[in-house]
Formats: structure tokens, sequence, C-alpha cells
């Protein structure tokens, strides 16, 4: 399962762990690399560092 919402320039995909958990890729619309965050219980749970992480560095929006 994968969930995608954009964010700030940014799109983030949700993926459930075969183990369980989730964790977020956070792709920069505009092209450039691709980020994970660590997994987390929930969706929300990971969607909210993705978040903070987009906003921690403004510079890298386009």
């Amino acid at each position: 399962m994968a969930d995608e919402l954009e964010y700030s320039a940014h799109r983030l995909v949700v993926i459930e762990q075969p183990g369980g958990g989730f964790l977020v890729e956070i792709t920069p619309l505009g092209g450039g690399q691709t980020v994970r965050t660590m997994t987390y219980q929930s969706t929300l749970e990971a969607i909210s560092p993705a978040k903070r992480c987009i906003d921690k560095h403004p510079e890298r929006r386009r």
C-alpha cells in the first residue's frame, strides 16, 4: 500500500513496511534526491516528521 500527497513542492509517498509500520519517501516535485524517513507505527506519525524535514530546509523548495 502506498498513499501519495503533495506538501510544499514535494511529493510524499507513504509506504507500508512488510514487518509493520510506515515510512515516507520525500521527493522534490522539481526533481532531485528522494529522502526516506525512519519507520513509524502509523501514517500520521510518519507524515509529521516528513513535513518538518521539508519545513527545516526551505532552500530545497522549488
